[in-house]
């Protein structure tokens, strides 16, 4: 393994980190707004006059950066299924800033998932592909059906219960992200190849501004409707998904066939199963300042521990 692919997977994990710092501290503001605010104008400028909010944002900001270094030096097949690790870093950073203990529950999923993923890269053992040989016929194609992917999970979010609607916008959003990821390995290869010239010449940059812009809106859409529980699963499995499709299909990276296929599909079903184990931690089903102090004591009860009830009073987001 070079020394690029190391470091574009340490960027990827590093990145990972960013996106679960945005996603408990861009969640830990939504709590903060006032009752009755609905979400539109008014609610994102509520929202960017918080300081936890911009923390959060800057976590977002610094795991695009630290994607697009990624995307430069790797795979994009390799670099998004390593972003998927944002779910358990998301708990970890979430049992910080909510002080609530990790159980036996949150760790096994942290162990499914985490291993799952090694072996995953391992058996597909992604190989370079060349993405700035694309028609633009096929950019069209596979653009315009990710495109429709989006609009078609925001749509079927007006209606039903209000997990359905904030896991179909979690969706959307980590549609955006990976359609974005894609965009950005183009940008980075054009930057590599001509230097700023290619970066600010070619469409793919200006592409990559709008659906990520548009992935942010639907990410604080999906934590302003429902509980992160609820958005998560699609902020990161679509992402590796949208990704490993892009890669594969459009910008011809190279993949192991055949019967590796089966223990690669083993250890995405893995993936899944660690993300279903952390998405019901009680962390992610903080939905108001009590379900706090719910999530604590579930968290205690589950474990086995007497007594729920602590002296101490939980920080309150």
């Amino acid at each position: 393994m070079s020394t690029g692919t190391l470091l574009s997977f340490l960027c990827a994990l590093l990145a990972a980190g960013g996106n679960a710092v945005a996603n408990v501290m861009q969640r830990k503001a939504s709590l903060q707004q006032p009752e009755g605010l609905k979400f539109g104008l008014d609610f994102m400028r509520s929202l960017v006059r918080r300081s936890t909010w911009l923390l959060g944002f800057g976590g977002m900001v610094a795991s695009f950066i630290l994607q697009a270094i990624a995307l430069g030096l790797g795979e994009l097949s390799a670099v998004e299924t390593i972003i998927t690790l944002e779910v358990p870093i998301t708990l970890l950073v979430a049992s910080r800033v909510f002080k609530t203990r990790l159980g036996r529950g949150e760790w096994n999923g942290i162990i499914v998932m985490t291993a799952s993923m090694i072996v995953l890269l391992a058996v597909l053992n992604p190989r370079p592909g060349d993405e700035t040989d694309v028609s633009h016929m096929t950019y069209a194609l596979a653009g315009g059906a990710t495109v429709a992917t989006i609009a078609g999970l925001v749509i079927i979010s007006r209606r039903g219960h209000r997990i359905w609607r904030t896991a179909c916008l979690g969706a959307a959003a980590g549609t955006s992200f990976g359609l974005t990821a894609t965009f950005i390995k183009e940008t980075a290869a054009q930057l590599s190849a001509r230097g700023i010239i290619g970066v600010v010449s070619t469409w793919q940059t200006y592409a990559a501004v709008g659906i990520g812009t548009l992935g942010v809106v639907l990410m604080q859409w999906a934590l302003h409707t429902g509980p992160l529980l609820a958005a998560q699963p699609g902020f990161t499995l679509m992402d590796p998904l949208v990704s490993i499709f892009w890669g594969v299909m459009v910008y011809h990276e190279v993949t192991r066939t055949g019967l590796w296929l089966i223990p690669a599909s083993l250890a995405a079903a893995a993936i899944c199963v660690g993300v279903g184990l952390l998405a019901r931690s009680p962390l992610l089903v903080t939905l108001n300042e009590h379900e706090i102090d719910d999530a604590r004591a579930a968290s205690r009860a589950r474990d086995g521990i007497e007594g729920v009830a602590d002296a101490t009073p939980l920080a309150q987001p």
